[in-house]
Parts: structure tokens; sequence; C-alpha cells
């Protein structure tokens, strides 16, 4: 079977996956429509607030972009451990402010997204293992409701892209799938993050 074509279905099948595991109505993390609604979130009135506001919206829509970016480069056979890990740091960079709007707009995940965003001092030592306990299931983070985890996603696994390509710079076909997931699902999120966080 052709590689690209083979990235292709893995990519299909990961993506209704996480698809299917987000908005499941039972487990972390997940929130229905109904419950996006009575999110508690604080009024955007101030002109400031509505400028840091719009453009954590940008930069959403920019980390969306560099996220397929990233996916697309995974297909391309000539793509080195450096390039991919440069492109993690860029969805880390531009996650952060998306996170600090969420800070302000639901105080609820204040002290959860701050610790979140702690993990950026441990990136070159953390292993794989802890991260995945620490933050993907919440072992290292306080308690928080369903509408923070979200947010936090597009922190944990653009970190835990970096942390698989630190470990792997060869880029074994294993580490290249496990990428593809990590990016796959938080584009999953995305979508979320915006009606929870922008909207």
């Amino acid at each position: 079977m052709n590689p690209k074509l083979s990235y292709s279905y893995y990519f299909i099948f990961v993506y209704l996956l996480a698809s299917q595991n987000l908005f499941a109505s039972s487990g972390t993390g997940s929130i229905s429509d109904a419950e996006i609604k009575n999110v508690s979130k604080v009024d955007i009135t101030d002109k400031n607030d509505q400028e840091k506001l719009s453009k954590a919206a940008a930069l959403l829509s920019d980390y969306e972009i560099e996220a397929k970016k990233l996916l697309v480069m995974l297909d391309e056979g000539e793509t080195n451990s450096k390039v991919i890990q440069n492109k993690a740091k860029k969805l880390l960079e531009l996650s952060e402010t998306v996170i600090q709007s969420a800070q302000f707009r639901l105080p609820q995940c204040n002290d959860y997204l701050t610790k979140t965003l702690a993990l950026k001092e441990d990136l070159e030592n953390i292993s794989h293992e802890t991260l995945e306990k620490d933050y993907h299931h919440d072992g290292a983070l306080p308690e928080a409701p369903g509408e923070c985890y979200h947010t936090k996603d597009l922190f944990v696994h653009p970190a835990t892209v970096y942390v698989l390509v630190r470990d792997d710079p060869s880029l074994v076909k294993d580490t290249k799938i496990s990428i593809n997931s990590e990016i796959t699902e938080v584009l999953a999120h995305t979508e979320l993050v915006r009606q929870l966080v922008i909207y």
C-alpha cells in the first residue's frame, strides 16, 4: 500500500476515534453542547479585553493551521526531527496566549491551566510516561471542571510531540504514528476551545 495513502487512512481513523471519545457523554473532559452553553464565563465588556480575545481567536486559527502543516510534514518522508520539534515549539507558543485568555474568561480553570503551563520548564527532562500520567491524565493537576480540559490539551499535545522527538530524533515509524495521533487529537479539541473561550 502507498505510504501516503496509509497515513491518510490512519489520520481519518484517529480523527474519528478522537472525535468519538471527545464527544462521548462520559469520561474525563467530555462536555455536551448544553454544558457548553451553561459554562460560567467572565463577560467581555472592556475594549482591551475584547482586543485580547480577538488576538486569542486569531492565534487559535494560526494554531490549527500550524498543526495541520505538521501533519503534512509527517507525510513527507524528508522531514527531520529538528523541523518537527520547532513546529511543536511554535504550537506551544501559540497555545500559551490562548490559555491566558482562557484563564481570564474561565477563572474556574486558572489554577489548572497555570499548573499545565509549568510543564514548559520541564520539557527537556520529563519522561514520556510521566507526561502521560501527570498531564494527559491530570495526575499533577488540581481538580477542575470539564471545560478546562480542552484548553489544557492545546499545550499538552505539542509538549508530548516535543518529548517524543527529543527521545527519538531518528523518527521511527511508531514515533511518527504517535506524533500524528497527538496532533490529530488536539485538532479535535480546537473548536471546543473556540466555543468555550472565544465566543
